[in-house]
């Protein structure tokens, strides 16, 4: 059987002042249907870069990244810009440590939430917004249906995670 995600010699590599830093450099790993990979390192060794690098998110001029990251049979890293955001969007989704760094604190989490629903379906606000509170339901928010007015400064830590998974 295919596995839904094959990683084969990735390397991404930045280019900076001092050289080219090899953040990481020929790394493999396959997740199959169902499982669960965890990547564990020190501090600094490259597992956030690898994620990034997967989920096509640390692009630019100053970044080379090669190898395969193969999706359902994909190649993700040969991907344009559009069918990256339909897969993010659709597909895979990443949720990071430490959700202040993906939730603006100046928007309140339906806002952000209508949005991310606007941009990957076709729908209406309205829709967008019934679909943000039912999200947030299955994920376990209490009262998601005034919760979603708030600010992210206004939920915990782990509720935060919790919006970044609805």
């Amino acid at each position: 059987m295919t596995p839904l995600l094959d990683v084969r010699d990735l390397r991404t590599h930045f280019t900076t002042e001092d050289g080219i830093v090899k953040a990481v450099d020929g790394v493999d790993f396959a997740v199959e249907r169902g499982k669960t990979v965890g990547i564990v390192g020190e501090s600094g060794c490259g597992k956030s870069v690898t994620c990034l690098t997967i989920m096509g998110l640390n692009e630019s001029r100053s970044t080379k990244s090669s190898g395969q990251v193969l999706f359902d049979g994909e190649d993700l890293l040969a991907a344009n810009p559009a069918r990256l955001r339909e897969v993010r969007g659709q597909e895979v989704a990443m949720i990071f440590q430490d959700p202040m760094t993906s939730l603006n604190p100046v928007h309140s989490i339906g806002r952000q939430l209508v949005e991310a629903v606007l941009l990957h379906n076709e729908c209406s606000k309205k829709d967008a917004r019934r679909r943000a509170v039912e999200r947030l339901k299955e994920v376990g928010i209490p009262r998601a249906e005034r919760r979603i007015d708030d600010y992210p400064h206004q939920f915990s830590g782990g509720m935060r995670q919790r919006v970044m998974i609805a």
